[in-house]
């Protein structure tokens, strides 16, 4: 399921960080440990949970992660406010209301709308845009047909918005701090190192959620860079893509217009790319300072790397 806004996959690469399997957590079964570390599984459930949810929508070609937007404004997306309960007055009401007075059968997003007042007041483009920005709750065309998208999908299968994504990392983070006195037991350690490989496993396939470049959410300095580490090699292909378009257009007989687009986004990719770069060069000094080993070696993809040990305490520090 494709759709013409939010499809992301790059063509020459499909593959991506994340495997195509569910992410699952070790779990400590016996009964006296389940009850005394419930909310580390509830973390755990959390962080299963809208990982499935990432992963189904990439698998549909929907863009997976949405930072613009947050809970609220998939309520301001669906439902009137007060403001927008009149007969066309305010911005807010035109967005709701046509000229006729009768409800739209669905608002008008931030382009309709600007186009809307620029025809019904007069006013000129940018005037246009200062109204709806500053009065309306009006999202850009873009935005408004993901949420539509989304809403459209079964709960377990939706892709996440800003505030989801913010709870996955901090649930990601809780899976990597696991509990001290179960990683240093031989019997629970096993469980604990794996829990902590799939944390790492899980923060570097985040890195991979993102078209242009965008800084680590995490605090934890080890699932920092692996971000960093995923979102690199991520940017670093897009680039090379890009680049290798914008060769092949540039002595084809494509129009000007075709080869212009090919250049900027060569230009795009290229640009995010070199900011992933320097974030992760950045996060290698950082880790060499905290005497992490090789945590943040840029090694293509499906090079075993040494990961810091869940029991490490530099490991678990936080970032500046």
């Amino acid at each position: 399921m494709n759709h013409p806004v939010t499809a992301r996959r790059v063509p020459g690469f499909e593959s991506w960080s994340l495997p195509s399997h569910p992410l699952r957590f070790v779990y400590f079964v016996a009964a006296d440990e389940h009850i005394e570390h419930a909310a580390y599984h509830d973390q755990l459930v959390i962080a299963e949970v809208l990982l499935h949810r990432v992963m189904s929508a990439e698998a549909r070609g929907i863009q997976p992660v949405n930072l613009r937007l947050h809970n609220d404004a998939e309520q301001h997306c669906f439902q009137r406010t007060r403001s927008g309960r009149g007969l066309g007055d305010s911005v807010e009401d035109m967005r709701w209301v046509d000229r006729d007075g009768f409800s739209r059968a669905r608002p008008l997003n931030r382009e309709q709308l600007t186009r809307e007042l620029m025809d019904r007041l007069g006013v000129s483009l940018l005037r246009a845009i200062d109204l709806v920005t500053s009065g309306s709750h009006a999202l850009s065309s873009e935005d408004q047909s993901w949420l539509e998208l989304r809403s459209s999908l079964p709960v377990l299968d939706r892709p996440l918005n800003g505030s989801e994504y913010l709870i996955l990392v901090r649930a990601i983070e809780a899976a990597y701090a696991v509990p001290p006195e179960k990683s240093s037991t031989g019997k629970s350690s096993s469980s604990c190192a794996a829990n902590a490989e799939i944390a790492l496993q899980a923060a570097r396939g985040l890195g991979w959620l993102h078209e242009d470049f965008t800084s680590s959410p995490f605090r934890v300095a080890a699932l920092s860079t692996a971000y960093k580490t995923g979102h690199h090699d991520y940017l670093a292909r897009r680039a090379s893509f890009a680049r290798a378009t914008d060769e092949r257009l540039r002595f084809s007989r494509a129009t000007s217009s075709v080869k212009m687009k090919a250049k900027l986004a060569r230009y795009r990719a290229e640009h995010a790319a070199l900011l992933a770069s320097r974030a992760l060069v950045a996060a290698t000094m950082f880790d060499m300072r905290l005497g992490l080993p090789d945590a943040a070696a840029i090694e293509p993809r499906g090079t075993p790397r040494a990961m810091p040990s869940a029991a490490d305490p530099a490991a678990s520090r936080l970032v500046a």
